[in-house]
């Protein structure tokens, strides 16, 4: 697994860039701590414990305070970076990804509760017209002779939204590492203030 790092979306903007207007989402990146490392030799695998948001020891329960007592610091979040290569050091950071590189980006889909068709598939729809009873409805979903029953994966209604969506190939349109802000190109998944994980793309765009 390449380098990841786990921060929140802002919401959506546009700047100016060679006379070009770009649409872009921010995302603030917190400074990440190291709490712990393993290794192939003890673990199995290598990897790195990241906390980000420092918080007060009384406001986790104790298994998860248990993680921090080694360093002495308490955090809001943790996450494992899996198989990269970090220098030792005891904190990572945006430095870590530059100007016009290709990302993933992953995050929770914005849920729309239970959806028709229409707007869950994009159908079409049914006549709209004077008489028509079924404007909005799904339509035949199956004979009852064959195959005399409802196959699996048909396109009904159903709950739409709030799954973990990954899109590829987004790009790095400007790092403020003062403010620990990265722009990304275009919008990504994910409602305002949701948790997002940015990964560096091993495939390009």
């Amino acid at each position: 697994m390449s380098l990841r790092m786990m921060g929140f979306k802002i919401g959506m903007t546009h700047i100016w860039k060679d006379m070009q207007m770009i649409p872009v989402t921010v995302l603030h990146i917190p400074d990440g701590v190291i709490v712990d490392r393993k290794t192939q030799e003890k673990h199995g695998y290598n990897s790195i414990k990241v906390g980000i948001i420092p918080i007060k020891e009384e406001k986790l329960t104790k298994p998860v305070a248990g993680q921090f007592k080694k360093i002495g610091k308490f955090f809001k979040h943790i996450y494992e970076i899996k198989d990269v290569d970090i220098p030792e050091t005891e904190s990572v950071n945006i430095a870590l990804f530059s100007e016009g590189e290709n990302v993933l980006v992953t995050g929770t889909s914005r849920g729309h509760g239970f959806s028709g068709v229409m707007k869950r598939y994009n159908f079409s729809g049914q006549p709209n017209s004077h008489g028509a009873m079924s404007h909005r409805r799904t339509g035949s979903i199956g004979c009852r002779l064959t195959p005399g029953r409802v196959l699996k994966g048909k396109k009904m209604p159903g709950r739409m939204g709030g799954k973990t969506t990954t899109e590829l190939g987004k790009e790095i349109v400007q790092v403020i590492p003062e403010k620990n802000l990265v722009l990304i190109k275009g919008g990504v998944p994910g409602a305002k203030q949701s948790m997002v994980f940015i990964r560096k793309s091993e495939r390009g765009k």
